[in-house]
């Protein structure tokens, strides 16, 4: 494997910082803390820069918050300077990494996401169909999955192309954060009340974090591919498609990923796994793909219909505004657009109807 070295020299170049300035800025440029960062923005980028060259950076003033959809989940928004510092990392590690990439791995990579995944699903789906064989597919999830992996885990995969002692010391940095725990326990019933763990996990929502969790699960795509020989799998993050030629071969081969997965990364497969004829449906990044169809689930599609009713009452009684409740069904057009989901489409066109009472 190619070493990599002056690696945090890139990182830490001007130029470099100012272009993670922008991809930190799109789509936020007009946010009252970005718009005070760039109000003195050559004076912030070098402060930061020092702290780097110092070694004396630090992440504090990180938030978090809950998702309610699809389901709860626990989100850190870091402070804007940290998110500038963050993006002009990825900038300069992404090209590195990405090379090693497995071919059809889909999650946050440019060019790529959940569309395109399901779409090659389906066509696999219906080459199998048409060779008149009956192939059997996997479903696998790894339990946890970013509140998990183990710290010494990240650096290790992380490291393995890097040559450079000071970049590893960013990557460090990064995945201590503000000091706080960020992992989980593999049960418990609500996120809010879950015990935190030290050593294991990492901030979701972070684009270091979204990087680390390919690299981290790249050698189990190869392991995969080139030991196991499964002969079709597809990633998105943690969500996996396995399709082999009979119903024991791709048990099989999710057993192997599993014993992989516990040995070098701490991690295991869920309790969801399963495997069922390629023809049954199977459920994949939020949907469920058969030959002929692209569908959400039947939990997303009430969970669509619940919010869009709270939406609407909310928006009747004066508590939201006109602009978040006609961004709500934009946003769940633009989900459907990929579906086959016709008649869902035209049921929240025709009852999604925008009343304001009055008093």
């Amino acid at each position: 494997m190619e070493k990599h070295q002056r690696v945090f020299e890139k990182f830490i170049d001007f130029e470099n910082q100012y272009n993670g300035y922008l991809l930190a800025r799109r789509n936020k440029r007009f946010r009252p803390e970005v718009l005070a960062y760039t109000s003195n923005l050559e004076e912030n980028l070098l402060n930061e820069i020092n702290h780097l060259v110092w070694k004396d950076y630090q992440i504090s003033g990180v938030h978090e918050f809950y998702e309610y959809f699809p389901k709860k989940r626990l989100i850190t928004a870091w402070p804007f300077k940290n998110r500038v510092v963050n993006c002009a990392a990825y900038l300069t590690l992404w090209p590195i990494y990405s090379k090693s990439f497995y071919e059809y791995s889909y999650g946050s990579i440019p060019d790529k996401g959940t569309v395109a995944a399901c779409y090659q699903i389906q066509q696999w789906m219906r080459k199998a169909r048409a060779t008149g064989k009956n192939l059997w597919v996997g479903k696998a999830d790894v339990a946890k999955f970013f509140f998990r992996i183990p710290h010494e885990v990240q650096l290790r995969e992380l490291g393995k192309p890097l040559d450079d002692p000071d970049m590893m010391w960013f990557l460090k940095t990064c995945i201590k954060g503000d000091g706080r725990p960020t992992g989980l326990p593999l049960e418990f019933s609500d996120v809010a009340d879950a015990e935190r763990i030290f050593g294991i996990g990492m901030p979701v929502g972070s684009l270091i974090s979204q990087m680390t969790a390919n690299v981290v699960m790249n050698p189990v795509d190869h392991y995969m591919k080139r030991v196991v020989q499964i002969p079709i799998l597809a990633r998105y993050m943690d969500d996996m498609y396995l399709q082999g030629e009979s119903k024991m071969q791709v048990w099989d081969a999710l057993g192997s990923m599993d014993d992989y997965l516990q040995e070098h990364m701490g991690l295991q497969l869920n309790n969801k796994t399963a495997v069922m004829p390629y023809d049954s449906g199977v459920e994949f990044v939020g949907r469920v793909i058969t030959p002929d169809r692209i569908d959400l689930r039947k939990s997303t599609t009430l969970q669509i219909k619940k919010h869009l009713n709270y939406v609407q009452e909310a928006y009747g009684r004066g508590e939201v505004p006109l602009e978040y409740a006609l961004s709500v069904i934009t946003s769940y057009m633009g989900l459907l657009k990929h579906t086959s989901s016709e008649a869902l489409k035209k049921r929240l066109r025709k009852d999604y109807v925008l009343i304001r009472h009055s008093d």
